[in-house]
């Protein structure tokens, strides 16, 4: 394994364990962390500004899961890693804005308690992507992530400015 690929493999690994951290920080400590109650449950279709954010958060979700998962595909897991590695130091501080909103959003005055975990439970997601892939098999949407990852649908820094604009502007380039 090349030095690169192995810096982006412990790059996916602490970035995979940052999702889980906060959980496992009272765990660590010798005390259980009960689940934080959600004020709100699910999708809110009535708020475009809040759906955008939810939107988001469940395919920054899913790709972790993937990343992950790939973990467990030799002949994909560097590519899927080093990819993954890239896209998040990316788009780390739109997700992490994304996720204080929606912390705020779901747990009001408690905001500060949720984790990544919380948010994913709120959001009904799923803790498995093999559920989430039906009948593409795991080695073959890890050898795509690489690709997809460079692609618009991933851009949330982009995604999120464009969702914000004005219905009058037409969207940036």
């Amino acid at each position: 394994m090349t030095l690169p690929r192995l810096a982006a493999g412990l790059a996916l690994a602490a970035l995979c364990a940052a999702a889980t951290a906060q959980d496992q920080g009272a765990a660590a400590a010798g005390e259980e962390r009960p689940a934080l109650q959600a004020l709100r449950q699910g999708y809110d279709f009535d708020t475009p500004a809040i759906l955008v954010r939810q939107r988001l958060f469940g395919l920054a979700h899913g790709l972790s899961l993937l990343a992950g998962a790939c973990l467990d595909v030799p002949e994909q897991a560097a590519s899927a890693q080093e990819a993954y590695a890239t896209w998040h130091a990316r788009q780390a501080s739109t997700i992490r804005a994304m996720s204080e909103t929606l912390a705020t959003y779901y747990f009001g005055v408690r905001a500060g308690e949720a984790t990544w975990s919380d948010l994913a439970r709120a959001l009904n997601l799923r803790q498995d992507i093999r559920e989430a892939l039906g009948e593409v098999r795991l080695d073959d949407a890890c050898q795509t992530l690489p690709t997809v990852l460079v692609g618009p649908r991933y851009a949330f820094d982009r995604l999120l400015a464009e969702a914000e604009q004005p219905a009058s502007e037409p969207p940036r380039k």
